[in-house]
């Protein structure tokens, strides 16, 4: 799949500079809305976009960004761009100009459809975007970037439509469970797709903690109201003394106006979690941690299904899917514990550490006790483990990455050291 470079150099040389691009833009834009509307939340957001007057002269282009963003809208130029450093690597293909590439996608329908399967969330995700600065112009004006609740509503609808594509046909999310696919594309929309929980505060402060404290920039909607009632105050105070009283008329419109939108969205943002949570997290839940208990990812079947399973009771779970969960969250404790038992000493410090912490975490949020025969390897594995996370962590310079070995520097430390007792 990926290696279709070949197909890349049958062409010739570009001639001009993005000569091609209003071509290009228009058959990805109809191949993407073809991939989208084949499930129902692509389907369901075409929809809204065909409702609005600017959709229809929206841009699809490829630009190369420095950043590690994989696509983003630009509402000034009503287009989203897809970062072409990111498709080189997806090809495997080097030292492409932009021109190139562009050139490339528009004259070669095999690698565009390969682009457009593999992109199709990421696009989704940004269109999502899109609609929200049709419908909400102010949110960007004013808070100078987008609002955080923005992203709230753009993840939850880029992995409703995952979950669609992977239940339709569930060979890719398998591979990549098993570990024997990725891409760079794949696992940055499986790794939304995987911190689902029961609790959308949960699923909410996750991304909020992302935006906000790893990426920063970005504005909720309180701050961005207040920023703006900040502004009207000065512009109040600059308008009297120079004599343009004017231009505080026209910014405290502005303000009506964004109060009114930030009113507007809250409300269509509460109704759009209602709808669909937790219908939707309980199922994704139950179909991701089933497909990991057959492949035997263990880690992830237990973090789906026991954590799940504890956390079922108040979120109005159908009673068929609340005994699926208690039914197959048990089974992922253990056939976990069995397998640490067979595999324990054929693992290496990660993967055996993993183990055992998916497997206390379990116990503890379902209330089971950790098995007996176990207790004595995990006290013995814990301060390797926190030793091994703490020589990851200092050398890696990764942001993702060093989070994640922090996270497990700090899990072992506190039991590698005396610390939290397993579970009785």
């Amino acid at each position: 799949m990926r290696f279709l470079l070949f197909l890349l150099l049958l062409l010739p040389a570009s001639a001009g500079a993005l000569q091609y691009d209003a071509r290009l833009s228009t058959k990805l834009k109809k191949e993407f809305e073809g991939k989208l509307s084949a499930a129902p939340t692509g389907k369901e957001l075409l929809g809204r976009l065909a409702k609005t007057p600017r959709y229809a002269q929206l841009k699809v282009l490829a630009r190369k960004d420095d950043s590690e963003t994989f696509a983003w809208f630009d509402p000034d130029d009503n287009a989203v761009y897809l970062n072409s450093r990111f498709i080189l690597k997806f090809f495997a293909a080097k030292d492409f100009r932009d021109a190139r590439i562009v050139e490339i996608l528009w004259g070669n329908k095999e690698v565009r459809s390969e682009l457009v399967k593999y992109v199709a969330p990421i696009y989704l995700h940004e269109l999502v975007h899109a609609v929200q600065c049709y419908l909400y112009p102010e949110y960007r004006q004013d808070a100078g970037a987008n609002p955080l609740e923005f992203e709230y509503e753009a993840y939850l609808t880029e992995d409703m439509y995952v979950h669609e594509l992977m239940k339709a046909d569930p060979a890719l999310l398998r591979a990549f469970i098993r570990g024997t696919y990725t891409d760079l594309y794949t696992s940055n929309i499986f790794g939304s797709y995987f911190t689902l929980s029961l609790a959308p505060d949960k699923y909410r402060e996750k991304i909020r903690r992302y935006y906000e404290e790893r990426l920063g920039g970005y504005v909720s909607m309180e701050k961005a109201a207040v920023r703006k009632q900040n502004s009207v105050a000065d512009s109040k105070i600059f308008a009297y003394a120079a004599g343009e009283v004017g231009a505080y008329a026209r910014d405290n419109t502005a303000l009506a106006r964004l109060r009114k939108e930030k009113d507007d969205y809250a409300r269509f943002l509460e109704d759009f979690y209602k709808k669909r949570w937790p219908a939707f997290s309980a199922d994704a839940l139950l179909f991701v941690g089933g497909l990991a208990l057959k492949e035997k990812n263990y880690p992830l079947a237990l973090d789906c299904l026991a954590v799940a399973d504890a956390n079922s009771a108040g979120y109005g779970l159908a009673p068929d899917a609340l005994n699926s969960l208690k039914t197959k969250g048990a089974l992922a404790v253990l056939e976990a514990a069995s397998f640490v038992r067979d595999a324990h000493k054929k693992m290496d410090i990660e993967v055996l550490s993993q183990h055992l912490k998916a497997l206390e975490k379990a116990c503890a949020a379902t209330g089971r006790p950790f098995p007996e025969d176990l207790r004595a390897l995990a006290e013995k594995n814990y301060p390797e483990a926190m030793a091994y996370y703490a020589r990851k962590h200092a050398a890696e310079t990764d942001p993702s990455r060093k989070d994640y070995y922090k996270e497990n520097l700090d899990y072992f430390a506190a039991r590698g050291e005396g610390g939290a007792a397993l579970p009785e």
